[in-house]
């Protein structure tokens, strides 16, 4: 009888001790499951962990390894002189141990855990909507969930979501309208953009010699009598014509060579710029994101 007594006695503590454990409740679904005692109001329900301020943990260091990842605190105050684990500890709030350093909880506002609201705006390198964040594509608000249309319409965008594609964001600026798009990724120099200055440039030199050589005589030669040279009373003046006489007087064709020579310049010098009108890359180096906004409707 006594060792009967004893085997069913090891039973049921075997049991126990492999079996969930319920807090106000008599059928837990978890390793631990706590439930509200009242739903009433009349008493505060929830669960406390361990509150330590930041020096506290911090005394603690040589206790936590990666064995402890997982364990959760609320610091009640920033520790005063970090140490590597408790170097994120700046402010009251719930922490967790990694397994190397305690990470603080809180995203966003402090006071709410992973807080997120409507018309919050982040980059990721997700190309696909997630837990209620929708990539600004400029898509027809009509192709949203109901919950995110509503949203959507709630921070003034009527019909379209804005396109984000190839751009970068700016802050607001004078009565600009959130959400609304602007600026050239590629910019193209006109008359306009330049400063409003003459090139002036001043030539002078020697042009290049010709060696020896002879200018033709031009029309207009003089004869006594009233008459030309290689055309007998025709009135017109060959220069190149083979010298003659007539009425007494004789005239060359062309004037004589005066040997190897050069001549001065001098003016103003007008010089294109040569340049074809491409349009200039306005983006300085970047990293390829996309830009989502939170509407909810997860």
């Amino acid at each position: 009888m006594k060792t009967t007594l004893t085997i069913v006695m090891a039973s049921v503590l075997s049991n126990l001790a492999f079996a969930q454990i319920g807090i106000n409740t008599a059928e837990p679904i978890a390793s631990l499951d706590v439930a509200a005692k009242k739903r009433d109001g009349s008493t505060a329900e929830g669960i406390l962990p361990p509150r330590l301020t930041g020096d506290q943990m911090r005394a603690g260091d040589a206790k936590y390894s990666d064995l402890h990842a997982g364990t959760i605190v609320y610091a009640t105050a920033p520790v005063n002189s970090a140490t590597s684990k408790t170097t994120n500890v700046t402010s009251p709030g719930l922490y967790f141990f990694d397994g190397k350093i305690w990470q603080k909880m809180m995203q966003g506002d402090e006071k709410t855990l992973n807080a997120k609201s409507s018309g919050d705006i982040k980059n990721s390198v997700k190309s696909f909507d997630h837990n209620g964040w929708y990539l600004l594509n400029g898509r027809n608000i009509s192709t949203l969930p109901i919950a995110a249309q509503s949203a959507a319409t709630s921070l003034g965008f009527t019909e379209r979501l804005p396109d984000a594609t190839d751009r970068v964001l700016k802050s607001r600026s004078g009565t600009e309208m959130l959400g609304s798009e602007g600026g050239e990724n590629l910019l193209t120099l006109t008359r306009s953009n330049l400063p409003n200055i003459n090139f002036v440039g001043v030539v002078s030199g020697i042009a290049e010699s010709g060696g020896a050589h002879s200018h033709a005589a031009g029309q207009g030669g003089f004869l006594l009598g009233g008459t030309t040279v290689g055309n007998n009373g025709s009135g017109n003046y060959q220069g190149n014509s083979t010298p003659t006489s007539w009425g007494g007087i004789g005239i060359m064709g062309n004037t004589a060579s005066g040997g190897a020579h050069t001549h001065s310049l001098a003016g103003i010098a007008t010089v294109p710029t040569g340049g074809t009108g491409d349009s200039l890359d306005n983006r300085s180096a970047y990293l390829v994101v996309n830009t989502f906004i939170y509407l909810g409707g997860e």
